[in-house]
């Protein structure tokens, strides 16, 4: 038995040296007016490698307001690193090593939200800025979002200690559409609350929120909200203090599988990021061969 898991290792990490292809996510993108304040999102990318070009491209997805419905492309208008603007649902990169990009969102138009995926040929980082500005065009606030990947099983920190908020976002990269469960857990792991049925979302759909919208009954407390899907989805927090005029991000944690580890990671498809290594594959499977 351990010999056929040691053959899995040998083949996934040949194919993950023969096809460096990958693909990661920002979950929540913002762009125009809301109110008084209008949001920009900005996406940085940069090529970390020495010798060769990364090319691909970041693609924007718009929610559909029906859940169980799948997503559209998402038009912006973004302007680089060089003040070239361009209005579209895809753009296109290459990074020599060491290189750089930037793209920003004009803020202008509809009020839109949904999220990205950026999708490469060669290894490339990335993060994202959220930035709120007045009316004037006066910065009031940003944070940063780091790049994730999609997984079936994470965890969002829920602090709503004095009345702060948290407005969770995540989004269905896949082609076919995703069961979602929630769960709501004290600082002991005890569950408070848990959505009455769960939720249809949509392939290439989006949703946001916050926490006291999705469990109106839910005390003001600290702990987590277990997001559980039956495909992977990428998932970002935000916590915002009682006015909703300052926030921070909370990137999610990737919940393990104490029953199925190596089942949970085989759903992740860990073997398809190129920053896997075969001592990650290798850790995984001791999990499952004890």
């Amino acid at each position: 038995m351990k010999q056929v898991f040691l053959n899995v290792v040998v083949i996934l990490a040949a194919a993950t040296v023969a096809s460096a292809q990958t693909s990661f996510y920002y979950p929540h993108v913002v762009n125009g007016p809301q109110g008084n304040v209008v949001w920009k999102t900005t996406i940085l990318l940069t090529n970390p490698g020495s010798s060769a070009t990364a090319s691909g491209s970041v693609g924007f997805t718009s929610d559909n307001p029906n859940p169980g419905a799948a997503g559209s492309p998402m038009t912006l208008t973004m302007t680089d690193e060089n003040g070239q603007s361009a209005t579209s649902s895809v753009f296109t990169f290459s990074l020599p090593p060491g290189g750089t990009r930037r793209f920003i969102s004009s803020g202008t138009g509809q009020f839109a939200q949904g999220f990205a995926t950026v999708t490469t040929d060669n290894p490339v980082s990335g993060t994202a800025i959220f930035s709120e500005f007045d009316t004037a065009g006066n910065l009031l606030g940003e944070a940063g979002v780091p790049a994730a990947t999609a997984v079936a099983r994470q965890a969002i920190f829920v602090d709503t200690v004095a009345n702060y908020k948290i407005g969770v976002a995540y989004a269905n990269p896949g082609p076919g559409a995703a069961t979602v469960s929630l769960n709501l857990l004290d600082s002991s792991g005890i569950s408070v609350l848990t959505t009455p049925a769960t939720q249809t979302l949509g392939p290439g759909n989006h949703t946001a929120a916050f926490t006291f919208q999705m469990f109106p009954s839910a005390p003001n407390m600290a702990g987590t909200m277990q997001l559980v899907s039956n495909t992977p989805l990428a998932a970002i927090a935000l916590r915002f203090d009682p006015p909703l005029a300052k926030f921070t991000t909370l990137p999610p944690v990737t919940l393990a599988s104490v029953f199925y580890p190596f089942a949970e990671w085989i759903q992740q498809r860990l073997w398809l990021t190129p920053l896997s290594s075969v001592a990650t594959l290798l850790g995984a499977l001791q999990l499952s061969i004890g």
